[in-house]
């Protein structure tokens, strides 16, 4: 007879028992039966005791995953990762090792900064470089020659000058005024009398006013900087386009 493990026991022999005058003789009875069952009970006590530790979920497709420390070495692979490794760097491979999913690694707060401001200065570079390239078509629109670029850089410097021409009339005007009231005031002082009031009020409105015309001037005198060196760079700039292929 079999056991419930699969083992043999002992049975009674009823030929035995009518042939031997002496009681009972026991032998063992294997089968194929027998057998059978002790080898499918087997593995299934084998695969019990070898059952792994909890981790991490498999991959759905049933791919290798691999995880990396920071430095990206890697740490260990298998078929789920350890939950003690489920914040650092994941690699998923296919059947033939090649990396089709990576999850990045979890990141500190100072990393997390360090991201951000790498991030903010590409987007700011991504857009001077749209900006610049809107700059080159409206030049490129606007102009067909050098030559077209000068004659523009010249007319503006005309215009301008013919205002600092009319500013710099009416500064002139503004100090003589000024001179003006300062020898009446000198007049009255030497005469010993006092100043007026309304005579030095006067004076410092005439030179407030020489000073504000003086700063407006000295502004456009800057302008005419300014309009050179932007044409010098649209020139350059439209050079540099034109031999572009």
């Amino acid at each position: 007879m079999i056991a419930g493990d699969g083992s043999l026991i002992r049975t009674e022999d009823p030929v035995g028992a009518r042939g031997a005058s002496s009681g009972r003789v026991s032998r063992l009875v294997p089968t194929a039966l027998g057998l059978a069952l002790a080898s499918l009970l087997a593995p299934t006590c084998v695969f019990a005791q070898n059952k792994p530790a909890p981790s991490s979920p498999s991959t759905p497709s049933g791919n290798m995953v691999c995880w990396y420390d920071k430095s990206g070495r890697q740490l260990g692979c298998g078929y789920s990762v350890p939950p003690e490794y489920a914040n650092y760097e994941i690699r998923e491979l296919n059947r033939r090792g090649v990396t089709v999913k990576k999850t990045e690694a979890e990141l500190t707060p100072e990393q997390q900064r360090i991201r951000k401001e790498e991030e903010a200065r590409r987007r700011e570079a991504e857009e001077a470089r749209v900006a610049q390239r809107k700059r080159d078509q409206v030049l490129l629109a606007s102009f067909s020659s050098e030559q077209e670029i000068n004659a523009r850089r010249d007319r503006d410097l005309a215009q301008l000058e013919v205002a600092l021409g009319g500013l710099q009339g009416e500064l002139n005007q503004l100090r003589a005024n000024e001179a003006d009231i300062r020898r009446r005031i000198d007049a009255v002082a030497k005469s010993g009398k006092p100043v007026p009031t309304s005579l030095r009020d006067d004076y410092l409105k005439a030179t407030a006013d020489t000073a504000a015309m003086e700063k407006v001037i000295a502004q456009r005198r800057a302008e005419q900087i300014t309009i050179r060196t932007r044409y010098d760079e649209m020139r350059n700039r439209f050079i540099e386009l034109s031999r572009k292929p």
